[in-house]
Order: structure tokens, then C-alpha cells, then sequence
């Protein structure tokens, strides 16, 4: 199947690949590859429809084959983020990493179920796993303590989708999603990883770094506090009326 791809460089041995990918909600989607001791990581694969195809041009970035991957995770259960993730296993014999929350959305069963606390290690690369919830239950983040890198998946949303102008952006649980991100605005932040291009008061990119990175968690909780607003005014101003769908996107 064709599909157009960029690869930008993060970091040395550390390359973020874009496939746009007319199936995904935002048109683009952010797989992550690092190589550490001759080792590969992958973090979130994309839609299934594009791989291997989609991988490929940060294994030649890398100067590394599929077989010289040791871990596949996933940051959510979407497709567009970990469906992939089969397809990438049957050619690398690699195992696979997802929450157990997010099992019944992906596509697979994984190999290795995370949670909060858990660390996942290639080569010299220590992430830490991170449980944020509220895109999804099990939405995690990676976070690379010693270059202070956060991938992030989803669970950091700007204030919508840039492809298609929605806001507000898709929810599994506002209140959980601002508890994430003041988790994450605690963190040394010096590069963070989105999965898709998502708006801002910048430029809508998947990388940013220094103090955009603060400036996009804070974005991101101040556009979800936002709607939560709204949504209580429409709540007291209509008190006769069930609103479920308003509650769940509190």
C-alpha cells in the first residue's frame, strides 16, 4: 500500500518516523525507533495497513535491521498507534508492551503487560513507564530520565487536531487526562514526543523541545479545564436535561 513517510532525527541513534495514513483521525501518525548497544526500541507502530513499510526508513536511519529489535510498545490500544505492533512482532520476534487497561482496544494480545512504575530497557536506554490515563485507561507515557525525553502518544493533546479543526480532541476521561498532565508537568522535560501534530499557540509539530515543552503540557491542561468549564455551564444552565455524554467528556 502507498503512504508517504518523513523521518526526523531527535537525538542521536533516535529517529522519529511520520506516516500519513488516510485511516487515522489526524492524518498522521508519530512511530518512535532508538537504537542503544546495537538494540532497538519501537514505540507505537501505526496502522497495521502500513507495516513494515512504515518502520523502514528509521531502520535505515539507524543502520539496523527489524531483527536487532528487542522491544515493541505501545503508548494506547488505537490502531493508529499500536496496530501495527502484530505485524512488526512476526518480523522481528520481538515482544510486544501495552497496558492492560488498553488490551480490549488493540488488536493483539501483548507479551509483556505494563503498568505504572514498570521500566522497559534497550541497550544503554532506561524508559520508565508512566500510567496516564484519560485519552484512554491505559494510555502510558515512556519517559528517558538521563535525556529527560518523554513520549508521550496522546496523552498530551494541545487544543485539537490541526487535520480537522475539532476541538475538543477525544476523551476517555477529561478529569483523568488533567490529573495525567500534572503528573507529567512535574517531570525535567527537555524533548517531548506527541503522536500527531496537534494544535497550539506554535507551529503544530510532534517534537518539541526546551521550554515548548512546558508551554504544551500547560496548553493541553489549561484547553481541557476549558471544555470542563463549558460543559458544567451547559450542565446548570439545562439542570432538567441528562447530559451523559457532557459528564463523560468532563
Amino acid at each position: 500500500m502507498d503512504v508517504d513517510h518523513k523521518i526526523e532525527e531527535i537525538a542521536s541513534d533516535a529517529f522519529l518516523v511520520y506516516s500519513t495514513q488516510p485511516t487515522s483521525y489526524t492524518g498522521v501518525v508519530a512511530m518512535f525507533a532508538a537504537k542503544a548497544d546495537g538494540e532497538v526500541i519501537v514505540i507505537d507502530t501505526g496502522v497495521a495497513d502500513y507495516m513494515p513499510a512504515a518502520i523502514l526508513p528509521a531502520f535505515s536511519a539507524l543502520q539496523a535491521e527489524p531483527t536487532d529489535i528487542s522491544a515493541i510498545c505501545s503508548t494506547h490500544g488505537h490502531f493508529d498507534h499500536s496496530g501495527g505492533s502484530p505485524v512488526l512482532h512476526e518480523l522481528s520476534g520481538a515482544p510486544t508492551y501495552l497496558a492492560a487497561a488498553d488490551t480490549e482496544l488493540a488488536s493483539f494480545s501483548p507479551d509483556v503487560i505494563l503498568q505504572d512504575g514498570d521500566t522497559v530497557t534497550v541497550g544503554g536506554l532506561v524508559f520508565e513507564v508512566l500510567g496516564t490515563p484519560g485519552h484512554t485507561t491505559g494510555s502510558l507515557c515512556f519517559y528517558e530520565r538521563s535525556h529527560q525525553l518523554l513520549i508521550a502518544g496522546d496523552a498530551v493533546q494541545g487544543s485539537g487536531s490541526a487535520a480537522n479543526g475539532l476541538l475538543p480532541v477525544y476523551f476517555q476521561s477529561g478529569q483523568a487526562y488533567r490529573a495525567s498532565l500534572r503528573r507529567l508537568l512535574d517531570l525535567p522535560v527537555d524533548t517531548l514526543i506527541m503522536g500527531h501534530p496537534l494544535e497550539w499557540s506554535g507551529t503544530p509539530h510532534c517534537i518539541h523541545r526546551g521550554g515548548q515543552c512546558r508551554a504544551m503540557l500547560t496548553e493541553s491542561l489549561d484547553a481541557s479545564a476549558c471544555i470542563a468549564s463549558a460543559v458544567e455551564e451547559i450542565q446548570q444552565d439545562s439542570p432538567s436535561r441528562d447530559l451523559p455524554s457532557l459528564r463523560r467528556a468532563i
